[in-house]
This record gives structure tokens, sequence and C-alpha cells, in this order.
């Protein structure tokens, strides 16, 4: 058990997933202090081609350039892990696939035994991802919904409830797990080395404030992955970059000025994960989108989501901005400041400025 904790990588591109291989087994709440047997299948489901190209649209929307996938480090390699069972399932005959998958039906029962989490589908799906068609593994935990599918005649229109409906465009209660290899080495000695592979994750919550402990069953125990050892440095670098790109960007000095504070506000909040591409939708003015996104990913940023720690900034975080006047005049807020304690408004062109406080003065040095 226990693996080296993998760097980040170039960024990884979900395009063109398409999906080769799907076996779906049925996961119970555990009843009491005792593990209920999950359902298991014995053979793939044979989607239409329609609902493949819905499934494949599912996964990208979940672990794409503009959601919250995020990239995990392998922490469980030992035989039983998950890691061993998904890196065997990639090149392995349809039989050993389904035997495989069934055992990982098991140990995500059993993960379930140290939580409350509800119950639903396991799906075990197999194929191909990139402009390289590189394998990739994927695993999808998902609650079970209920609702009316409509129903018309040229003279009437009618509803049937269906009780079990799985990964609807509106679902959000999902998870994903997901392997892909980077080398083409055959195991040693029985094993795969987790530095040959990626590995991502998407979970519902792990989006949500104090979302580790609640997602932690089905990332750490059933898919032995734990948070990047690089999460510090990657927060770190997503504030320099992003100043970075603003500091340069052809906006006027109010501008700038609003995107620090967007950043800094972004970095302080309670969401669990940081994007650039989910910053940039939110505040980067449309016609520097573009731009901005090819900065970052010119720093290598990763297009994932990545998992938030602001340890490395909190100084400058903290810190209290500070407005410099071209005749020497200087103010400084805290760093939370906004329109309802301070406003700065240039008034004309000679550099007037208007600024208002709403406070009185306090003390006077």
């Amino acid at each position: 058990m226990n693996s080296q904790a993998q760097q980040p990588l170039t960024s990884f591109s979900f395009e063109g997933i398409l999906i080769e291989r799907v076996i779906i087994h049925k996961i119970f709440a555990r009843t009491g202090t005792e593990m209920r047997e999950p359902k298991r299948s014995t053979k793939f489901v044979k989607f239409p081609e329609e609902a493949l190209d819905t499934l494949q649209l599912r996964i990208y929307k979940a672990l794409g350039n503009k959601s919250h996938g995020i990239e995990m480090s392998i922490a469980q390699d030992d035989a039983d892990s998950f890691f061993q069972k998904g890196a065997a399932m990639l090149s392995c005959g349809d039989q050993d696939f389904i035997e495989l998958s069934r055992k990982l039906a098991l140990d995500l029962a059993k993960a379930h035994m140290n939580t409350n989490a509800p119950g639903g589908m396991l799906a075990v799906l197999k194929g191909r991802v990139g402009e390289n068609s590189s394998p990739f593994l994927a695993v999808i935990k998902a609650d079970i919904q209920d609702g009316f599918k409509a129903d018309e005649d040229d003279e009437n229109v009618t509803a049937e409830y269906i009780s079990s409906l799985l990964l609807t465009e509106a679902q959000k209660l999902y998870k994903i797990g997901f392997l892909t290899p980077v080398h083409s080495r055959a195991p040693l000695n029985g094993k795969y080395d987790p530095a040959d592979f990626r590995a991502f994750l998407f979970d519902h919550l792990m989006t949500a404030t104090e979302s580790r402990k609640a997602a932690g069953y089905f990332y750490n125990t059933f898919l032995g992955m734990s948070i990047q050892a690089s999460s510090k440095k990657l927060t770190q670098d997503f504030f320099e970059y992003s100043k970075s790109f603003i500091d340069t960007a052809p906006l006027s000095m109010d501008e700038k000025l609003d995107l620090h504070e967007a950043l800094r506000a972004e970095l302080r909040s309670q969401t669990a994960t940081i994007s650039a591409a989910e910053f940039m939708t939110k505040n980067i003015p449309q016609p520097l989108q573009d731009s901005y996104l090819s900065f970052m990913d010119s720093k290598h940023f990763p297009k994932s989501a990545v998992v938030k720690d602001v340890e490395y900034i909190s100084a400058k975080l903290r810190r209290r901005r500070k407005y410099v006047f071209a005749n020497g005049v200087w103010l400084s807020t805290p760093p939370d400041a906004d329109e309802s304690t301070i406003k700065i408004e240039p008034q004309d062109e000679k550099g007037t400025t208007i600024v208002t406080i709403n406070s009185r003065i306090e003390t006077q040095n």
C-alpha cells in the first residue's frame, strides 16, 4: 500500500471519449452494521448509439476542462487495490473484465460500511479518450432517481412513472473515478506502477464547503486515491499566474483592481476547488478569455480543477489593499473591502478621483 505522490503532468484533455464496454452493478446502503451484498451483473450492457453518446457527454461534462474534475494521487497500489484491478482491466479479456468489475462492486459495498451514503448503481466502463485514443477505465457511482416519461399520440399526452432513472441531465448526485495510462509498460512482478498512470475524480460534493470527509468513502476507501500533495503549490501558481496576467492585460487601472480583488475573493471563498476556466468565465472580460486560458496553459497550469489549499499564499490573501495616487496620497483597505466599505470613482479627464468611505474617522495619526 502506498506509492509516491505524483506530480501534475501536462494538461489532460477529455475530448473524444469513446466507450467500448459497460457493465452495471447495484449497490445497497448498509443495513445497520451489516453489509448488504451488491447485486452483481454477469453481462455487459448493450446501449444504443444515442444512449452511448449521452453517457460519453455526461463523463466529458463532469471531468472536462470547465468542470470540477480533479487530478488525484494514487495512494494505494497493493494487489487488492482499485488501482491494480483497474489497470489490469485496461488490457484483459471480456470474462476477466466482468469478474474484476464484480470485485469492484463488492469493494464499493464494503466502503459503504464507513458511511451513511445511499445505495445506487455502479457503472464500470472501458474506452478510449483524447487525440491519441488512450485507453481509460471509469467507474461511476450514481444515485437512483424517479420521474415521469411523457408519451403522446395524435389526440392525447400521457405520462408513465419510472422508478429507476440513472444519470439524468439534471442529476448532480454522482461520482466518477477515472484511470488512464501515460506509459504502456507491463506490470513488474505482477504489479503495475502508479507512476505510469494518471487518475482523476469527479464528485459533486468536492465542490462544496467541508467536502473532503463527505467524499472520502469513494475516493479514499474505494478508489485508494488522495488529494495531490502539490495542492498548495498549484494554488500558489494559480494566484501568481492569474495576478501576472491581470497586471499585464490591456485594462484600465480600475478594471485591474476589480480583477485582483475577484482573484483574492475566489481564493478566500469556501469552495473546495479552483479552476482557471471557471475563474475566467466568472471574471475575465470576454475579449481576454482566450488569452487568459492560453497564458495559463503556457505556464502548464492544469486545465482540470485542483483542490484549493492557500497555505503558501495565506499572508498575501490577508494583506490589506493599498491605493496609491499620483500626488502621493494613498489609502489602505481590508482585503475583503467592497463597495459597501469604500467606493473609488474616477471623476474627469484631469485625474480627479472621488473616494467615498462608508464610515466615520476613528483615529488620525
